[in-house]
């Protein structure tokens, strides 16, 4: 219809026509999740619970916000099996894609992830992550703080500190403690650079010792029960949790408890565990995933840390340790 023709139109009808071409021009808000189909990469590093659990969460809460598999959105799930050249290649793999937002799980998979995405050619949400700031991808804690305007997330810090004090007062006797820490993971670095003043401050000693694979943490671990200690700690380490039975195998060897920052690890053989509920963590990551695909941008999103504890007693321990480890009720 040209210009002419409009002029010919009853006043009434051309309020009608102009209406109708403005509605038709203008998209609907309440449609626009039916009309779009967004590609979701979801990538984990192992195999753990921890990562399962954050990525259950994450994929529920994107539910729940009426991001359905196979009807609006579509996913592809990625899994490096602990092996980092296998993580850098499906890094690589997902950032040649094309993905509206990759979600990750593990300091690992935010690492690389980011490493790949260095120019930001899709938008990354991480999460169980335990000290993103400590991790090299480009965030600071500064004022203003710094984020790189297409990746944002939760940082997820262990509660060191909180879990250190429990065992202190579970066995007011505890004087050493021990740690099997990789020295190549910065989320574990991060835990025990906090509990090294926290233990002088409680009066343990704290004995470390250093794995750079999965297969050295046996050998590790049965160094420090040698070494006399009370109980072995570990704290967030994808490497040595990945081989947690080794550690519990040497302690119960050695007659000792391990208490850790996971509380899957109870499942194992743990003693107590204080640490965070990842279904929840993965929750908050799918939330704001869900943001920003109704439009929030990733720099209008701080990362904050997001811990919702959850501690965790093998009952079927109390009494080996009650000698010198008191549970209350």
């Amino acid at each position: 219809m040209n210009i002419i023709a409009i002029k010919r139109i009853s006043a009434g009808l051309s309020v009608i026509a102009l209406l109708s071409l403005i509605l038709l021009i203008i998209p609907s808000d309440s449609s626009s999740k039916d009309d779009k189909t967004f590609r979701i990469a979801s990538f984990i590093f192992s195999s753990r619970e921890t990562l399962a659990d954050t990525e259950k969460g994450y994929l529920e809460a994107l539910r729940e916000r009426g991001y359905i598999d196979g009807k609006n959105i579509r996913i592809t799930r990625y899994n490096a099996e602990n092996d980092m050249p296998t993580a850098n290649t499906i890094a690589k793999e997902i950032v040649t894609r094309d993905y509206d937002i990759v979600l990750t799980a593990s300091t690992p998979a935010l690492q690389v992830m980011a490493n790949a995405n260095k120019e930001g050619k899709l938008i990354h949400v991480f999460g169980a992550v335990t000290d993103p700031f400590a991790s090299g991808v480009g965030l600071s804690r500064g004022n203003p703080p710094i984020q790189p305007p297409h990746l944002t997330g939760a940082g997820t810090f262990q509660p060191v500190k909180k879990l250190l004090i429990i065992a202190k007062q579970m066995n007011p006797g505890l004087k050493s403690l021990g740690v099997v820490w990789c020295r190549s993971e910065t989320c574990s670095e991060a835990c025990v650079n906090i509990a090294r003043p926290v233990c002088d401050s409680l009066g343990i000693k704290l004995i470390e010792a250093t794995v750079d694979n999965t297969t050295a943490v046996l050998e590790a671990a049965q160094s420090i029960v040698a070494r006399g200690v009370d109980a072995i700690w570990i704290g967030g380490d994808n490497v040595v949790e990945m081989s947690i039975a080794m550690v519990i195998k040497a302690a119960d060897a050695g007659g000792i408890p391990v208490f850790t920052n996971n509380v899957d690890h109870v499942k194992v053989g743990s003693f107590f565990s204080l640490g965070a509920n990842y279904v929840d963590v993965g929750k908050t990551i799918g939330n704001i995933a869900a943001d920003i695909l109704e439009g929030k941008k990733p720099s209008e999103i701080p990362v904050e840390n997001v811990v919702p504890e959850k501690l965790a007693v093998n009952e079927a321990l109390i009494g080996k340790f009650s000698k010198n480890w008191k549970v209350n009720n």
